[in-house]
């Protein structure tokens, strides 16, 4: 494989960056806990005379599986900080793209896992909105538009937004971060239990004039609506401008894979989720931040 912005980088200048995110100060065995009876292997793994097991800086996070070598993993978390498709990648580092896809989905199934974990109880002020990702009608292929109109989903050729998905969003103020999920509907139980599971009481919440908002003023410090169908958008401190810059922002990047397969697509939206709440780091840094996360003990 071509390495490109980690050449300058030694393999044991790598070794110690992914041995430092898996153990920090004090190598520890995965399974025992123990950090005292360790014995280094000369394929630099380690046994562990405790429990009797050998185990390597992979062994039991998101990585485990993987056949790229250390150095091969951080060359790639460079190239997927670039924002390029999969395949776009493959072509650049001179990889199978089959090979590289079943990587990046593990990368994304890690990021999905640890923004879940992050993201606990959002506060201070926070924006609602939900949101509806996929093609238009116009945009899919003939074939599927035949198939969905004679199935009865759509009338005189015009797409319908259950034909979409529809995702639901929390925007946190103070921090700039953001909170996605798929729904099923954008029913008033849907929604709200979503709020009262993520949103803390001592919130006030700010969103449109959707019914499914109806009657959080009264489990919340304040409910304030911005009535979207006379044109009002900013009332004071009103508005929901903060989660539908989050739409743009997923939406445009999303669209640069020319099409997400259904059973990936949480995977794909908690990537743009990980993206905007660590938009402010360098490369470096995200690619620093992307081994902590991939080495995370609480892997599949």
């Amino acid at each position: 494989m071509r390495r490109v912005f980690t050449s300058h980088l030694s393999d044991a200048r790598i070794r110690s960056i992914f041995r430092a995110a898996r153990f920090g100060d004090r190598t520890r065995c995965p399974h025992c806990r123990n950090a005292r009876r360790l014995w280094q292997l000369d394929d630099g793994r380690w046994r562990c005379n405790r429990c009797r097991k050998r185990f390597g800086l992979l062994t039991g996070t998101w990585l485990s599986h993987t056949r790229f070598t250390l150095p091969e993993i951080y060359e790639l978390l460079y190239w997927f900080e670039l924002e390029l498709t999969d395949l776009g990648i493959a072509r650049r580092v001179e990889v199978p793209y089959h090979r590289l896809h079943r990587f990046l989905l593990d990368v994304r199934r890690a990021i999905a896992a640890f923004e879940d974990r992050s993201i606990v109880l959002l506060d201070g002020e926070v924006e609602v909105d939900e949101s509806y990702f996929g093609p238009r009608f116009g945009n899919r292929r003939r074939v599927n538009r035949s198939r969905l109109r004679k199935s009865g989903q759509v009338l005189s050729g015009r797409g319908a937004q259950r034909l979409k998905q529809a995702v639901f969003g929390i925007f946190e103020r103070t921090d700039g971060i953001v909170y996605v999920v798929p729904v099923p509907s954008v029913s008033r139980q849907t929604l709200q239990s979503i709020i009262h599971q993520k949103v803390s009481i001592e919130t006030t919440i700010y969103s449109d004039a959707w019914a499914g908002y109806d009657g959080l003023a009264e489990d919340y410090v304040a409910h304030e609506i911005v009535q979207h169908g006379t044109r009002e958008y900013v009332r004071g401190r009103a508005t929901i401008n903060g989660i539908e810059g989050f739409w743009a922002y997923a939406k445009e990047r999303l669209l640069r894979h020319h099409g997400v397969s259904p059973d990936h697509f949480l995977l794909y939206l908690k990537e743009m989720e990980y993206r905007f709440n660590h938009r402010s780091l360098e490369p470096t840094d995200f690619a620093d931040h992307l081994v902590h996360v991939l080495l995370s003990p609480n892997g599949p």
